[in-house]
């Protein structure tokens, strides 16, 4: 009976602690400006606050009872030295506390269950670079580094058990660059700022698009207490490049037959577009390859913009290189492959002129890939009865605007292929008649 008893008056106890410990809490005041907490360090249950100067600093701690000390440690807690404070109920205050030093309150026997405060005055930390420049990066095409010497100061704090940790500053590194807009195809002017946390000096940075000076400011604790610090570099020649490119079909061959969305009929017509952050980019060649052999191209143009024209069939690559004024960088990103389909010629054999609507009325020729063409008919006396130059034409078996007998006539076709060669074709095309036709004499 008097064990259960022993065991709630325990655990009354321990919630009571608790409870004290929940409602005790720091205030940290004065010096300029509001002091940060810079740390919450909760695995050792301190907390660091940084403060701008210790004029009128105080540390107050209020607690559900008025039995409880002050201590100061240096090293580690186990060390702590008494603090003497001022009491008002149940709030004690330490005036003028000693930067670079822990705090913490024993609250009656809850030694156990306290907290710790670490306070460092940020005004005798301050940030200081000197010789801020572009470092070698190793690769300036795909990165920029920071180099100069860092005169900063650390923040350092000791653990309750004694263990050295360093607050850690974070900077802002902005520069001008160039951003791409998808929708307008053109780059646009644009402020770039990276957030960079401990040391910024050897932290690799996007590498800028236009020509920019690098500034450093921060660090961050300094901007919360209106003493932040701003340094640059030279003006950086840009070297790196972005680059994107269009390809779009102006014209091909064209065909009445039906051919595959991928298929690219001969003569195909293609412009061959590139954009790049311009004046840094200022060298684009594009080379066209027959595949196989990417040793010899086939072409050579300089510009962004090149239009070209496969008139015979087979397989092809289009590379781009684009290289900076310096010849530092180049991009070789963009490499197309190019089908162009063969030539397919057929011609039929006879018509029935205004037999069906639209169901083979017309003596025209099936064809894909074709890129110059002629066809003349003749009748049987060899007198020229029409003349069409698009292979998508065709004649109506008409004559002067009237039907011609059935019967056999005569065709000639000339046409130049995907193989560059031009072909000739000749022969009868029968003139079918129907009941509906109404011919004229020849």
């Amino acid at each position: 009976m008097q064990e259960g008893k022993r065991r709630k008056t325990a655990c009354t106890l321990a919630l009571w602690l608790l409870a004290m410990a929940a409602c005790a809490q720091y205030e940290v005041s004065g010096g300029k400006g509001e002091p940060l907490l810079a740390a919450d360090n909760t695995s050792h249950r301190i907390r660091v606050y940084l403060v701008n100067g210790v004029e009128g600093l105080t540390l107050r701690y209020t607690s559900a009872t008025s039995s409880h000390r002050w201590f100061r440690y240096k090293t580690r807690a186990s060390e702590a030295e008494p603090v003497a404070s001022t009491r008002q109920g149940n709030t004690s205050t330490v005036d003028r506390p000693e930067e670079g030093c822990g705090y913490f309150v024993q609250d009656g026997d809850n030694y156990a269950m306290s907290h710790f405060i670490w306070i460092i005055d940020y005004s005798k930390h301050p940030v200081q670079f000197r010789n801020l420049h572009v470092a070698d990066s190793g690769d300036p095409c795909v990165a920029l580094r920071l180099g100069g010497e860092d005169e900063t100061a650390p923040l350092p704090y000791r653990t309750p058990g004694g263990t050295e940790t360093f607050i850690h500053r974070q900077y802002e590194a902005s520069y001008m660059t160039q951003l791409w807009n998808s929708d307008s195809r053109t780059f646009r002017p644009a402020m770039r700022i990276d957030t960079l946390e401990g040391n910024p000096l050897g932290q690799s940075l996007a590498p800028p698009l236009e020509d920019t000076e690098i500034q450093l400011s921060g660090d961050f604790f300094a901007r919360h207490f209106g003493t932040e610090k701003m340094f640059a570099t030279n003006t950086c020649q840009a070297v790196a490049l972005e680059v994107h490119a269009d390809t779009i079909l102006l014209s091909d061959g064209g065909s009445n037959m039906d051919v595959g969305d991928s298929e690219m009929l001969a003569p195909a017509n293609l412009r061959f577009t590139a954009y790049a952050n311009t004046p840094v980019a200022s060298l684009f060649i594009w080379q066209i390859y027959k595949s196989g052999d990417t040793e010899q191209p086939l072409v050579r143009f300089t510009g962004a913009e090149v239009e070209y024209t496969f008139d015979q069939s087979g397989d092809y690559i289009v590379r781009l290189e684009v290289s900076d004024r310096t010849g530092t960088c180049t991009n070789t990103e963009h490499t197309y492959n190019i089908a162009v389909t063969e030539t397919v010629m057929l011609i039929p054999n006879a018509f029935t002129p205004e037999g069906s609507p639209g169901v083979n009325d017309e003596f025209k020729v099936v064809y894909k890939s074709v890129s110059r063409f002629k066809a003349a008919i003749f009748n049987r006396w060899g007198a020229e009865l029409y003349r069409w130059t698009d292979p998508a034409g065709g004649w109506d078996g008409k004559y002067r605007g009237k039907l011609v007998p059935a019967g056999p006539y005569f065709y000639v076709i000339e046409y130049t292929g995907t193989d560059g060669k031009t072909h000739k074709k000749s022969g009868d095309i029968n003139v079918i008649r129907t009941t509906k036709s109404k011919t004229s004499k020849e």
